[in-house]
């Protein structure tokens, strides 16, 4: 009995025919995404978007970049992400290629670069192949573009691969038996002549759109900006009132403020390290409009010194501690004040005094030693300022710890016996368990969406016998996992010898379930029900195991 195995995630099964796209038009592009449709007078000029390549054998992209070479008989796949194997190709409910077009069949070609060619479907494309890897969403998922898999059209591939020359490569989505063209998906393939050996163009991407920044060039001063201790005063005029802008200063490729919400005048008090002399312009980002031109004038407060009046006493926080209190008086009760700490003059930001007077500030910006901190009003008068001592708490240190953790990237099946012989059984009996052998089933991906073993058998052929048939419900087969068992990962039900359906779920594993690269064993014992009026002779089967990632 000859066993085989697959790759790729695709089940095998018809195409779902006369799929209708629904009127949902397509998702926004974001930069790094294919345009749709590639512009005119790039390679693959209007295509519906771009498709992307990978590795048949492995799962890894092999998408070109212009330089990357692909032999003839490269096991290729396609794909409508750079990063994604089984990105759907033309998925509901957008249908990406096709809109709201109906279609009939999927086809991979090779045409001329023109619309006649192209859109002329299997009268006109040099090359071509039926594809019919149905996604789960009704479009096309993995779909093959093998060179030498386009045997179909006039010449099939050998033709091309001689002359060689410069083509479009692709799907297209077709009905009236692949003669009507409802949309496709193409790059530029260039072929050298003889060898068949090829390169792909690259798909023109989406690109990230400039932000909008305003022209100093331009600048007219009719607004005004006060530094004052850290801070920024702007004034924009009455007639911006309530407006959120944002702040720009010449030479930074983006706002420096962002969200600021002017207030009933047209005023904003911003913390901020702008320098005076600094050329400022408060915008209106959304509308592309700026509101007011402005440069940056200094403003520094002197530092209280003994004998200044409104000093108050201001107790020192315990160790570690940087709150404090500032008793400002009755006079001073619930109003808002800037809170500035010397020696150098730094704003602490701003703050509000209770019904008595009292602000709480906290003062770690100024960080450990002795310092003086004062209370500030709009006109820039001190109300109350007193010194304080902040003291270091107990030392702490920090350590960063990095590690890299690796994954093989392995997603494979391996170690399937070719052949199993299930020995002699007489006709109305049953044979004893034989083992299919011990297989290994790795799944080392970088990310572990999960995946699916199936076991599928073909009917018992005796050859001896002028091609008698056993149907293939006479197998039995028992999954069984050797070794250790591997969390996640669960065996499929027993198929009787007799009464067995296929096809049949061996094993699964749960996503975030993992093999490591050691991967997990399995094997089947395998049982023959021989029916009573089954013919003398050698009978023989296929099973197909399957691994597909979920």
């Amino acid at each position: 009995m000859t066993i085989s195995k697959k790759w790729q995630a695709a089940a095998a099964g018809a195409l779902a025919l006369a799929l209708v796209g629904g009127g949902a038009g397509a998702a926004n592009a974001a930069p790094g995404d294919p345009l749709n449709p590639q512009p005119d007078g790039t390679a693959a000029a209007g295509s519906k978007g771009g498709f992307f390549l990978f590795d048949g054998n492995t799962g890894e992209p092999a998408d070109s970049n212009g330089t990357r070479v692909y032999a003839k008989d490269e096991t290729i796949i396609g794909s409508a992400s750079a990063t994604d194997v089984d990105a759907e190709i033309n998925a509901a409910a957008s249908r990406p290629v096709t809109g709201a077009t109906t279609f009939t069949g999927v086809y991979a070609f090779l045409a001329k670069k023109n619309s006649t060619d192209l859109m002329g479907g299997i009268n006109t494309w040099n090359a071509y192949h039926v594809d019919a890897a149905a996604g789960p969403n009704g479009g096309t998922l993995q779909p093959a573009l093998t060179l030498e898999s386009f045997v179909d059209g006039p010449g099939g591939i050998a033709d091309d691969i001689a002359a060689g020359g410069t083509y479009w490569y692709g799907i297209a989505y077709t009905n009236l038996n692949g003669v009507q063209v409802a949309g496709a998906v193409y790059r530029e393939i260039t072929i050298e002549p003889g060898t068949g050996n090829y390169t792909v163009t690259p798909s023109v991407l989406e690109t990230e759109a400039p932000a909008w920044a305003p022209d100093f060039a331009g600048y007219t001063q009719n607004g005004s900006a006060m530094l004052r201790n850290g801070n920024v005063e702007l004034q924009a005029g009455a007639g911006n009132a309530g407006k959120t802008v944002d702040v720009y200063a010449e030479g930074t490729a983006a706002p420096v403020h962002t969200g600021i919400v002017l207030d009933a005048s047209g005023n904003a008090i911003v913390t901020s390290s702008i320098a005076a002399g600094t050329r400022l312009a408060i915008a209106d980002t959304a509308a592309e409009t700026v509101l007011a031109w402005a440069t940056a004038t200094g403003f520094v407060l002197a530092q209280p010194v003994a004998g200044d009046p409104n000093q108050v006493t201001i107790e020192n926080p315990a160790e570690g501690e940087t709150v404090v209190t500032i008793a400002a008086g009755a006079a001073n009760a619930n109003q808002t004040f800037t809170a500035v700490g010397w020696s150098n003059p730094t704003t602490i930001g701003q703050v509000t005094t209770d019904a008595d007077g009292n602000a709480i500030v906290d003062a770690a910006v100024l960080g450990t030693g002795d310092h003086t901190i004062a209370l500030v009003n709009a006109n820039d008068e001190i109300v109350a300022w007193g010194t304080v001592t902040l003291v270091n708490g107990p030392n702490v240190s920090e350590t960063d710890i990095t590690v890299d953790v690796s994954t093989s990237n392995r997603f494979e099946l391996s170690g399937v016996r070719t052949s199993v012989n299930l020995g002699t059984v007489r006709r109305g009996a049953t044979t004893a368990p034989a083992a299919l052998g011990a297989f290994t089933v790795i799944d080392d991906r970088d990310l572990l969406p999960g995946w699916t073993l199936n076991a599928e058998v073909s009917d018992f052929v005796n050859a001896e016998a002028g091609g008698d048939v056993i149907q293939k419900s006479a197998l039995g087969l028992a999954p069984k996992q050797v070794g250790t068992a591997v969390p996640g990962i669960s065996l499929g039900a027993a198929q009787s010898a007799g009464s067995g359906t296929y096809s049949a779920l061996f094993a699964e594993g749960a996503a975030e379930s993992s093999t490591l690269e050691a991967g997990t064993q399995f094997d089947a014992d395998l049982t023959f029900a021989a029916p009573s009026k089954a013919k003398k002779g050698t009978y023989t089967s296929t099973l197909t195991l399957t691994l597909a990632s979920k």
